[in-house]
């Protein structure tokens, strides 16, 4: 508590159900929301507004309290956390003061934002690390926030810290349940829908072979049927394929590479086959592997859905200076560039950028009947070249 200040029995009462109410709530949207109203009203402030970042230190979400959606729209896009933001977002520390606008921190407000005088921020800090900012502004009947309103703040923001990491976590668990469900969704139509499916397909075959001459009328229509089969169970395992879930990071290329082929022979039944060079020496893991997986994913992706490929080849080579990543197939080719291919045309752009955000170098060689060939080169960064 600040000097000479002291909890009232209702300040006390408040704070136990703020931290039932934070608590209570799983859904991190919805605990974003009770946090803000729950410190504007607790504390008596027209403004309330909290901030929570990203993992690059950049703004994730930003919620307010007191402002109409109608003001938040004309206001525009949400803070960057400049200012008297970034010293809540990055110092750590409490910022308390009657007019903010006579600080020099101070980067002004967005046309159409409603004029703040007072202001009481306090940064939200979760194990050691700050996470966002909690703030209030234009404390009502008096000119600025006192030392009461400070500590009860600073003790809502440790409620809040508590509340916003459990609905992160759940919100991870959630996220990890739905891959679960995908990787079960896709199991369950490659063994039983598909397999169904291939089973009514025998079924027509034999069917086919015992028509008597009599019935030759009926033999277009048998085999069109087989071929609406073998269009079905190629949309499924498609389909099955676009299930698979995307990695957020690579930690060891080979291996990741590896699980990639091997999802791909499962759900696609094309043979493929995948060389990595002994000893593997550059781009294990970081953000270059990362890039140079995506280059195989979109590759793959690409041949599953446009080549009509009977066979497939990814190769992995690493030398002291280079390391080569190479997707090649024997199916149909396309001009290049693959002229009225809208998606494989977007696939391939979707690899350009990916290898020129790490320094790789992209090619692609195809032509129509003669399958198509993507290449990365990607120069390794010795340690004695980087920048300390």
């Amino acid at each position: 508590m600040g000097k000479g200040e002291t909890y009232s029995a209702e300040d006390i009462r408040a704070l136990i159900e703020a931290s039932v109410s934070l608590t209570s709530e799983l859904t991190l949207d919805t605990v974003l929301q009770k946090v803000v109203d729950v410190a504007r009203g607790q504390i008596g402030a027209r403004y309330a507004a909290l901030s929570v970042l990203n993992g690059e230190g950049g703004i994730q979400r930003f919620v307010t309290s007191g402002i109409t959606e109608e003001e938040r729209a004309a206001i525009g896009d949400v803070p960057l956390g400049h200012g008297l933001l970034s010293v809540l977002l990055h110092a750590g520390t409490t910022l308390r003061m009657d007019d903010l606008t006579q600080d020099l921190r101070s980067a002004g407000f967005p046309p159409n934002h409603p004029p703040m005088k007072s202001l009481l921020g306090v940064s939200v800090i979760s194990r050691g690390r700050i996470i966002g900012n909690l703030y209030l502004t234009e404390k009502e009947g008096a000119t600025g926030f006192d030392g009461r309103d400070e500590d009860l703040l600073r003790l809502l923001s440790t409620q809040a810290a508590v509340a916003i990491t459990n609905a992160q976590l759940y919100e991870k668990l959630e996220s990890l349940a739905r891959l679960e469900e995908r990787d079960r969704i896709g199991m369950d139509l490659h063994d039983g829908v598909i397999q169904s499916i291939y089973a009514v397909g025998l079924n027509l075959e034999d069917v086919f072979g015992r028509l008597p001459e009599s019935a030759e009328d009926l033999k277009p229509d048998v085999e069109r049927a087989m071929d609406d089969l073998s269009k079905v169970i190629k949309d499924i395992r498609s389909y099955i394929f676009d299930l698979r879930p995307q990695l957020s990071h690579v930690d060891d290329l080979p291996g990741a590479l590896a699980q990639l082929v091997e999802q791909f022979r499962v759900n696609t039944l094309v043979t493929i086959t995948l060389d990595i060079s002994d000893p593997f020496e550059g781009a294990g893991g970081g953000e270059a592997a990362m890039a140079l997986f995506h280059i195989a994913q979109e590759a793959l992706n690409n041949v599953s859905k446009h080549s009509k490929a009977t066979g497939v080849a990814v190769r992995l080579d690493s030398t002291a200076q280079i390391v080569t990543l190479e997707v090649e197939d024997n199916g149909v080719g396309f001009d290049v560039p693959p002229e009225g291919v809208a998606s494989v045309r977007n696939g391939l752009r979707n690899m350009r950028d990916r290898a020129r955000s790490v320094g790789a170098n992209l090619t692609y060689d195809s032509s129509p009947g003669c399958g198509t060939r993507v290449r990365a080169e990607l120069p390794v960064r010795r340690k004695e070249d980087a920048v300390g």
